[in-house]
């Protein structure tokens, strides 16, 4: 092979290499700055993994679904599951899809498992990672907090076009990294 047409395969590999990291990044900044917020009731538990560091991993109060009448659903199958608000202005699923709905809100997950009418999700937004001197302290007061119901705390996540960014973890209405920073 002739010496350019190698340094043209060379450069487009670069450039595949650049562009796809580049674009998943582009795509999660975008939903952090243009996806609808939405607070998702949590429970979290203090992992740690040695490969991604500390982290709080978040149960969620809601993480099933009706399955509709005469929807077959297996695992792992990929599903649009619509979204809602309750009273409170907490996150509920109002219904399960197959295909891609026309409109926002919704979120485009997995199934872990389905049985008795429900679909039980894998959400895509189960771990909010810390540094490694704050997370064992951000569990302890998230913990805490669920005990006192007058102290909510949630998750926001951005949701833009059924793809789920956790921005953040609040406890009491206040971010988790500000109640820390706290006296």
């Amino acid at each position: 092979m002739k010496k350019s047409t190698l340094l043209t395969l060379l450069a487009l590999v670069i450039g595949l290499q650049l562009a796809i990291p580049g674009g998943m990044i582009l795509r999660r900044e975008y939903v952090l700055s243009h996806g609808r917020a939405f607070k998702f009731r949590v429970g979290p538990v203090d992992p740690h993994d040695p490969f991604r560091g500390r982290y709080v991993a978040l149960r969620f109060a809601q993480n099933s679904v009706a399955i509709p009448p005469g929807l077959t659903i297996r695992r792992n199958q990929t599903v649009h599951v619509l979204l809602g608000e309750d009273d409170n202005g907490f996150a509920i699923f109002t219904g399960l899809q197959l295909t891609r709905p026309k409109s926002d809100p919704y979120l485009t997950t997995r199934v872990n498992s389905a049985y008795s009418g429900n679909a039980i999700l894998r959400l895509p937004f189960d771990r909010f990672y810390m540094d490694e001197k704050s997370a064992p302290t951000a569990e302890i007061v998230a913990r805490n907090s669920l005990a006192d119901t007058n102290r909510p705390t949630y998750a926001e996540v951005r949701i833009s076009r059924g793809f789920a960014v956790l921005a953040d973890l609040y406890v009491a209405d206040r971010p988790i990294r500000e109640v820390l920073a706290a006296p």
